[in-house]
């Protein structure tokens, strides 16, 4: 059987120093301040513009998809991306160019292994718009 010994006892000592303009030669320069910290959010716009008739089962299993497609992407180079995204009856994702934007995907998408679970007929073509974005976040204290 093993015996507790004494607790340790910790002891701090205070510096005893008068406080003022005398001890402190930069008594007019302010503390500094905190640096403002930022978060980094990627949102995602999905329109389902060709996709009517899904029933409430296939949009769910549709919008599953979709923000599966998008949610390795933490960053969007140039800010912000737009390109359309059709659900193929076979179960592929086809990803192409919006209209009048450049033929540019993000990495991320790409990324993605480009399939669904949406059981279709034929294919069903949404937009995608995902756009990167610095948020201030509060110091916490």
């Amino acid at each position: 059987m093993v015996r507790p010994g004494p607790l340790p006892i910790l002891v701090a000592f205070a510096a005893c120093a008068p406080k003022g303009p005398a001890s402190e030669p930069n008594a007019n320069v302010p503390p500094p301040q905190p640096a403002s910290r930022a978060a980094q959010v990627v949102n995602a716009t999905i329109l389902v513009n060709g996709c009517e008739g899904f029933g409430r089962t296939n949009g769910k299993l549709a919008e599953k998809a979709m923000y599966q497609l998008v949610e390795s992407c933490s960053t969007v180079p140039g800010g912000s991306a737009q390109f359309s995204a059709t659900l193929e009856p076979n179960g592929r994702i086809e990803i192409g160019a919006a209209a009048g934007q450049p033929d540019v995907v993000p990495i991320c998408i790409l990324r993605h292994a480009l399939v669904h679970r949406v059981p279709l007929s034929q294919p069903c073509r949404l937009d995608v718009k995902i756009e990167e974005q610095r948020v201030a976040v509060g110091d916490g204290g």
